[in-house]
């Protein structure tokens, strides 16, 4: 069969790391970025308010601190009367943030002198607890809006938007208190019903990564990044504090090469292959699934139904459970064996480990299969055999056939020899790790699952958290498993895969689904 290239459609959207970032920031330095910046979202929050709406931003020191100050003054320019909390020592901006500083400065009500020069920490910009300044009113509208600066933070009563611009990509130490005392005022106003706007990344996020860089984190109910989608803003635990997430390459037409990509549902209408008039069964391939151990029956019949419905012309199970089961009720279509049999039969593919169990029959299974020319998806308990066994691990490293392991984080850091918090930290580099060291395409499961072939990485953006329910990783295997018989290259199957199976979840949440089983994936499958 024909293997389909493993390169990504257009519609895949590259994702730039900070040092990428910094990169195309300079080869722009003549384009005055950050006014672009701040009138974006200026835009973004003139959509949705009156001119009399009480805005506050946090400006901190860097760009993200200018980025702030130049929405404020956008927002000015068009009639608004935002308060502008400075943190920042104004000295010490680079150009860009110097330069919107002086615009801010040209359109406040009353200047008022810095509180204190250095670090935000200084005790002239910490909170008073009991002692907040009140939020001012503004002045009576007419004309061109004006800016209220002021130099600690107020009691944000009344506020009705606050823009997050503390601190940006570049983080990667925990916030001192000058600035955690801003988060946390800033998630008092939040839980009294202001909105919350970040600008590029939440503070407190590794951009890289989507790491909490410390405890005090901005949560947003939207982000607007810029240039580019960032890496941390799509996976792992950034994902409870992005909210609604907004790109605006700022006119950048053309962002060059990323080694990172994020994909949605426009990926599948992109890749999946038409069915051709004249298909048959055989044209689409046999998958084979060997797991089921005694007590473990349902993670086979979850996998190899999946594969079923995704379109494979062929699925067997071979059973490790003794007597095996010989016919699945709820899905005749699929043939049934013992593993001894099958897991030595033709194929075009083969899903190992799905309720396989650790027994000696189950290591024998493994070996078999490892050794097997067919293209192989590895997941659940063949993962954890192989992660204690160094023949098995040799045998991985040994294959010539393409090899897709799916492990959800502690399969991934049995098998990389590390903590679950580990790869909760970084869970690109956990990707990239296990598919250089393993030599295979591995899926790292979980909010934003990460997809590595050893070059690049995919970031899936489809999926919700109906998807936290036992049993949906042993659909993903059985539907990774289906793409690989129908002849998708390895790469490939394991994107669209998942990319499918989150679009499985996100429309049954457009039904109105609230909890969901395995099974429910399974049966939105025939719809996708």
């Amino acid at each position: 069969m024909s293997s389909t290239q493993s390169a990504l459609p257009t519609c895949a959207e590259p994702v730039l790391s900070t040092a990428e970032l910094r990169a195309l920031e300079a080869q722009f330095h003549d384009v005055d970025l950050m006014r672009r910046a701040g009138k974006a979202a200026a835009e973004f929050l003139a959509a949705r308010t009156s001119r009399d709406s009480k805005i506050v931003l946090f400006a901190g020191p860097g760009n993200n601190g200018g980025d702030a100050l130049a929405c404020a003054a956008e927002l000015a320019q068009v009639g608004y009367v935002p308060v502008v909390v400075l943190l920042a020592d104004v000295a010490k901006y680079a150009e860009d943030a110097a330069s919107a500083w002086n615009r801010v400065q040209e359109l406040c009500v009353a200047p008022s002198p810095l509180g204190g020069e250095g670090d935000v920490g200084a005790q002239s910009h910490r909170r008073a607890p009991g002692n907040d300044p009140p939020l001012p009113n503004p002045p009576p509208p007419g004309g061109r809006g004006q800016i209220i600066v002021l130099h600690e933070i107020p009691a944000l009563l009344g506020a009705e938007w606050i823009v997050d611009g503390l601190l940006g990509i570049g983080l990667k130490r925990p916030l001192n208190e000058g600035y955690s005392d801003a988060v946390h005022a800033i998630a008092a106003a939040r839980a009294t019903g202001a909105k919350v706007l970040a600008l590029d990344v939440p503070s407190g996020i590794d951009a890289d990564t989507g790491a909490l860089v410390g405890d005090a984190v901005v949560v947003a109910d939207h982000t607007m990044t810029f240039l580019a989608l960032k890496p941390g803003l799509l996976t792992g635990p950034a994902l409870d504090y992005v909210g609604e997430l907004h790109c605006d390459n700022l006119g950048v037409a053309s962002i060059g090469e990323s080694a990172i990509h994020a994909i949605d549902c426009g990926y599948i209408a992109a890749i999946r292959r038409h069915q051709a008039t004249n298909a048959h069964k055989g044209t689409n391939g046999t998958c084979v699934v060997i797991g089921g151990a005694t007590g473990m029956l349902g993670a086979v019949l979850l996998c190899s139904r999946a594969a079923m419905r995704l379109g494979a012309g062929k699925v067997k199970v071979g059973w490790l459970a003794d007597p095996a089961p010989q016919v699945d009720v709820l899905m005749p279509e699929v043939m049934m064996g013992t593993a001894t049999n099958l897991v030595a039969s033709e194929c075009s593919a083969m899903v190992v480990g799905c309720g396989l169990g650790v027994s000696g029959a189950a290591v024998r299974a493994l070996k078999t299969a490892l050794k097997r020319d067919v293209p192989l998806v590895v997941d659940a308990d063949a993962l954890n055999l192989i992660a204690q066994s160094a023949e098995l691990v040799t045998l991985m490293q040994r294959r010539a056939s393409p090899t897709i392991v799916t492990p959800h984080p502690a399969e991934a850091a049995r098998l990389l020899g590390c903590s679950t918090a580990d790869v909760q930290r970084d869970r690109l580099r956990a990707a990239r790790d296990l598919a250089t060291g393993y030599r295979c395409v591995a899926v790292v499961k979980g909010a934003g699952t990460v997809i590595c072939d050893g070059t690049s990485t995919t970031i899936n953006r489809t999926g919700n958290p109906l998807l936290a329910t036992a049993g949906t990783g042993d659909v993903l295997a059985g539907m990774i498993g289906a793409l690989l018989a129908q002849g998708y290259e390895a790469a490939t199957a394991a994107r669209l895969g998942v990319c499918l199976h989150g679009a499985a979840a996100d429309a049954l949440r457009a039904h109105g689904v609230k909890r969901a089983v395995a099974g429910d994936v399974i049966d939105e499958l025939r719809f996708l």
